[in-house]
C-alpha cells in the first residue's frame, strides 16, 4: 500500500462498496490537512471533478458536504472549490443539490465583498439564466438570500433575474420561489419588497398547485417580519385569511402550524380581533391534522392575546375534549393548564375542571397522562381551591394499569404537595394517594416515590415522617406479603433516615430495622442490612452503633451467600 496519503484516499475510493467509499470521502479533510493548499488545487480538485459523472449519489453528497469543511481549512483559497460546487448545485438529486448549496454559503463567508461581486454573483446569474437546466434555477433561488446582501453594484442584476424567476412556470421552480421568497425579502431593501415581492406572493397564495400555496405560509410570515403594522393589514392579513380557508387541507395545516408566530409578529391587537376567528375555525375543522396542528399553534397563541380574549377559545377546548383524535385531546390537555392560569379562579373551576376530570377517564392512556399532568397546573392556579375534588380522579388514576399514567400521578401529587407546604390539608388529602406509590407494581413509580421523601420530609417536618409515614410502612412489612413492598418499605426507611436526626433515628427506626435483619426472607435480610449500614454513618450514640455493628457482625454465617458478602461489606466503610 502506498504512504502517500492521496494514493491511499484513491484506493479506498476505487472500493466497490458504496458506504467504504462514503467513508472514505468523509476522511478527506484530514487528506487535505497532509497534503496542502497546493496539492488540493492540483490533484484533489481535478480528481474530485473526475468522480461528478461517475459516482453514486451518496457519494456526492459526503463530497458537496466535505468541501463546505475543506474550506474552513483554506479560507484564503475557499474560492477554487467553486467550480466543482457550481457542477454540484445542478445535479437532479435534491440533498446533493442543497448541500451544495450550503457549502457555496459557507465558501462565501471567506469571500471579500468584491470577489462576491465579481465571482459569486456572475455565477449566481449563470445559474439563474441556465436554460437548459431548470435545476440550477432552483439553485439560483435557494443562494439569493445569501448573496444578495453583499452584491454591491450587481443587486439590480438579481433582482431583475429573479423577477425572471418568480414568472417561471417550471413547477419546480416556482416551488423554491414560494419556499424562499420570505427569505430573501428579509435581506431585500424594503421598497423592493414592497414594489416587487408581494405582487409575486400574492400570485403564489392563489397558485392551482396545493404544494406552492402549502410552502408560502412560511413565506408570508418571514415577510411579515420586514413591515410596519398598517403595511402586513394591507398585504398580509387578506392572504393569512385566505389561506386559512384554502381548499387544501395541506395548506390549512400549514398556517396552524406557524399561526402562533405569524400572531407574535403582528401584534396582539390584530390577534385579538382578525387572528382568533382564524384559530377557531382551524380549531374546528374537519381535518384531523389540521386541529392537531391548531391546538398545539394554540398553546403559544393564548399567550400572545389579551386575558379578556380568552374566554372565546373556552368553547373550542371544550369541544376538543370530545375529539375523537387522541393526538388532540393530548394536546388540549397542556392548554387547560395554560389556560387555567390565565381566567379567574371561579371561571377556570367551572369551565375547564369537567374537562379534566374528562380527559382522565379517556380510553387513551397518553391522554390520561397529559390530562394528569395538567391537573397538577390547573390545581395550582386555582391556589387548590376544592382540592377534595380532585383527588378522587388521582386516586383512580394511582390505579390505572399503565404504569405511565401512575407515573405522571405520582409526579403531580408530589409537585402539589411541594407547593401546598400545609401540613394538615396534605394529610387530609394527598397523603393517601400519595403512599399508594409504597404498593405500586412498577419499579418506576416506586422509584420516584422514594427520591421525594427528603424533600417532602424537609417540607412536612419530622412531625409527618416519624407519624403517619412511618405507621405506613410498619404496616407494610407487618401485613404485606410479597417481598417487593416490603422492600419498598424498607427502603422509605432509609430515606426518613437521610431526613432526621441520630437521635430519632436510634429510637425510631433501629428497632424496626433490627428486626428485619431476621426475616425468613434472604432479600429482606439484604436491603435491611443496607439500611443498617445507613444509620451507622448518622448515629452518636455509641452503645448503639456498636449494637448494630453487631447484629451486622452476627450476619457474616448467614446461609444466604449474597446477604454474607454484603454483610462483610457493611462494616468496611
Amino acid at each position: 500500500m502506498s504512504e502517500n496519503p492521496f494514493e491511499v484516499f484513491i484506493e479506498d475510493m476505487e472500493n466497490e462498496e458504496v458506504y467504504l467509499r462514503v467513508n472514505a470521502m468523509h476522511r478527506v479533510r484530514i487528506i487535505c490537512t497532509l497534503i496542502g493548499v497546493e496539492n488540493i488545487r492540483s490533484q484533489l480538485i481535478p480528481y474530485f471533478d473526475s468522480l461528478l459523472d461517475k459516482e453514486e449519489d451518496e457519494v456526492l453528497f459526503a463530497m458537496a458536504e466535505e468541501l463546505g469543511n475543506i474550506a474552513e481549512l483554506m479560507p484564503d483559497q475557499s474560492k477554487l472549490l467553486l467550480n466543482l460546487l457550481e457542477k454540484l448545485v445542478s445535479f437532479d438529486e435534491t440533498v446533493v443539490r442543497e448541500q451544495a448549496v450550503n457549502s457555496i454559503t459557507v465558501v462565501c463567508e471567506y469571500l471579500s465583498d468584491p470577489e462576491i461581486v465579481n465571482i459569486i454573483v456572475p455565477m449566481w446569474l449563470r445559474l439563474a439564466q441556465n436554460e437548459d437546466n431548470f435545476i440550477c434555477k432552483i439553485s439560483a433561488v435557494s443562494l439569493m438570500s445569501s448573496i444578495y446582501g453583499r452584491a454591491g453594484c450587481q443587486k439590480e442584476n438579481m433582482r431583475q433575474e429573479f423577477a425572471e424567476l418568480c414568472k417561471e412556470e417550471t413547477l419546480m421552480v416556482r416551488r423554491a420561489v414560494a419556499s424562499k421568497i420570505g427569505e430573501i425579502a428579509q435581506e431585500m431593501e424594503k421598497t423592493y419588497v414592497i414594489a416587487q415581492l408581494l405582487q409575486v406572493v400574492k400570485e403564489l397564495c392563489y397558485n392551482e398547485q396545493d404544494t406552492i400555496r402549502q410552502l408560502c405560509s412560511m413565506s408570508l410570515m418571514n415577510i411579515a417580519r420586514v413591515l410596519n403594522s398598517q403595511e402586513i393589514k394591507a398585504n398580509i392579513l387578506p392572504l393569512i385569511i385566505l389561506q386559512a380557508e384554502d381548499k387544501s387541507w395541506k395548506v390549512r395545516m400549514s398556517l396552524a402550524q406557524i399561526l402562533a408566530d405569524v400572531a407574535q409578529i403582528l401584534g396582539q391587537e390584530i390577534a385579538d380581533f382578525q387572528l382568533i376567528p382564524i384559530f377557531t375555525n382551524l380549531l374546528k375543522d374537519c381535518q384531523s391534522d389540521v386541529r392537531v396542528e391548531a391546538v398545539k399553534s394554540l398553546l403559544r397563541f393564548i399567550k400572545l392575546i389579551s386575558r379578556e380574549r380568552v374566554y372565546l377559545i373556552i368553547g373550542n377546548i371544550q369541544q376538543l375534549t370530545e375529539d375523537p383524535i387522541a393526538q388532540v385531546k393530548q394536546n388540549i390537555c397542556e392548554v387547560i393548564g395554560q389556560v387555567a392560569n390565565l381566567l379567574p379562579k371561579q371561571q377556570s373551576q367551572n369551565q375547564l375542571r369537567k374537562c379534566l376530570f374528562q380527559l382522565m377517564s379517556d380510553e387513551n392512556w397518553e391522554v390520561r397522562r397529559n390530562a394528569i399532568k395538567a391537573m397538577g397546573v390547573f390545581a395550582i392556579a386555582i391556589e387548590f381551591e376544592e382540592l377534595n375534588k380532585l383527588i378522587p380522579h388521582l386516586k383512580r388514576c394511582m390505579n390505572d394499569p399503565k404504569w405511565r399514567v401512575r407515573k405522571e400521578t405520582i409526579q403531580t401529587i408530589i409537585q402539589l404537595a411541594l407547593q401546598l407546604k400545609q401540613l394538615d390539608i396534605f394529610i387530609e388529602h394527598l397523603e393517601e394517594v400519595f403512599v399508594l406509590f409504597l404498593r405500586d407494581r412498577a419499579a418506576e413509580v416506586r422509584s420516584i416515590g422514594l427520591s421525594s421523601l427528603c424533600e417532602l420530609i424537609s417540607v412536612y417536618k419530622q412531625e409527618w415522617a416519624l407519624g403517619n409515614l412511618l405507621k405506613k410502612c410498619i404496616e407494610i412489612l407487618e401485613k404485606d406479603g410479597g417481598s417487593l413492598f416490603r422492600i419498598n418499605a424498607l427502603y422509605a426507611i432509609q430515606q426518613i433516615c437521610f431526613a432526621i436526626e441520630g437521635p430519632q433515628i436510634e429510637t425510631n427506626l433501629w428497632p424496626i430495622v433490627q428486626k428485619y435483619l431476621k426475616d425468613p426472607i434472604p432479600n429482606i435480610r439484604f436491603v435491611s442490612l443496607k439500611v443498617a449500614k445507613s444509620f451507622l454513618k448518622k448515629i452518636g450514640n455509641q452503645n448503639i452503633s456498636i449494637q448494630i455493628r453487631q447484629s451486622i457482625y452476627g450476619m457474616f454465617e448467614d446461609p444466604d451467600r449474597d446477604v454474607k458478602f454484603y454483610a462483610q461489606e457493611a462494616l468496611q466503610y
